[in-house]
């Protein structure tokens, strides 16, 4: 349910193969934060926020065991490694050329080091079965084969020198699945909840923008955007949606768990990531027409709809003590 960023996509992949990861994962992701040079800067993004001590950015469950290790050095040790590594139900997680990907012509132009996940491979076709996305931005299954592998991460290692400061990148990771028993957590549920109206901050990261304050930095960022010549990148509003889907889909699931009545919640939950999916919408539209809202009227609608969200859940959380 969550793709806007490979991280996501990646892990969820991983343990939604069956149901055990479902009260866990609604017992998360419900708070958002960025960093405070998110409209001028890029490489900031925002993303769910799970107040998580070792990866506060990415929330991996208890339903996965990382292995992070460091590169490898030749191309002959490549392709033995990695079946090795698959054969052994091990998920594994690169940095590699996107020149040389086949399945990612949009950098035919450039080289640049972007991760690759790997899930598979066929040894009689000689490719890896990896997972990626489509060119309208949804998850896909594709195919590398191992030559074009073997180019595309040993010319990420010499890219790889120039990222000095980006040291996640340098290595590799492996997952592999944890199964395991987790309960829904109505207390962490609560906490989120009013971290997010309250615009809490994580005390282990100061300075970062937490709650409903990034709309603040939301609206900066789309000022930047319409009075610039560059194109919008539209997974931050892809991900805001996602997160009003996700608020609507788990009002569902709590009337489920604890045989409530939320139908009002379902609701207006329904219709405010309806509201959302047509923002992102709109400004896809925009980058293609070249025709941009303006800019109060972007205000305008952030701020109503930020306003609607922080009362729904205001009303919510009261709702959900009780249960406490």
């Amino acid at each position: 349910m969550i793709y806007s960023y490979p991280v996501h996509l990646n892990h969820l992949s991983i343990i939604s193969i069956n149901s055990d990861y479902e009260p866990w994962f609604y017992s998360n992701y419900i708070q958002l934060s960025c960093p405070p040079e998110f409209p001028n800067d890029r490489t900031k993004i925002v993303n769910f926020f799970n107040y998580d001590d070792l990866n506060p950015f990415y929330g991996y469950s208890p339903f996965t065991k990382e292995h992070k290790t460091s590169r490898l050095e030749k191309p002959e040790q490549i392709i033995p490694h990695y079946k090795g590594l698959l054969k052994d139900q091990k998920y594994i997680n690169i940095f590699v050329d996107d020149f040389y990907l086949a399945f990612r012509p949009a950098y035919k132009l450039c080289h640049t080091p972007h991760e690759l996940f790997l899930f598979g491979y066929d040894n009689t076709a000689e490719h890896f079965h990896v997972l990626g996305y489509d060119t309208s931005g949804k998850p896909k299954e594709y195919t590398v084969f191992f030559s074009e592998l073997v180019a595309a991460y040993m010319s990420a290692s010499n890219l790889l020198e120039n990222y000095t400061a980006s040291t996640w990148m340098h290595f590799d990771y492996q997952f592999e699945y944890n199964k395991n028993q987790y309960g829904i957590n109505l207390s962490n549920i609560i906490s989120l909840l009013e971290s997010y109206i309250n615009s809490t901050e994580f005390e282990l990261m100061p300075g970062t923008v937490c709650g409903v304050s990034i709309y603040k930095l939301i609206k900066e960022y789309y000022y930047n955007y319409y009075y610039s010549l560059t194109s919008v990148d539209v997974r931050p509003f892809h991900l805001l949606w996602e997160h009003k889907n996700l608020m609507y889909i788990r009002m569902k699931y709590l009337q489920n768990y604890f045989s409530l009545d939320l139908s009002n919640y379902i609701s207006s939950l329904f219709d405010l990531q309806q509201n959302y999916m047509i923002l992102r919408n709109k400004l896809i539209k925009c980058e293609i027409s070249k025709n941009r809202i303006q800019t109060d009227l972007f205000y305008k609608t952030i701020d109503s709809l930020v306003y609607n969200e922080t009362q729904l859940y205001s009303k919510l959380i009261k709702e959900l003590k009780k249960l406490l």
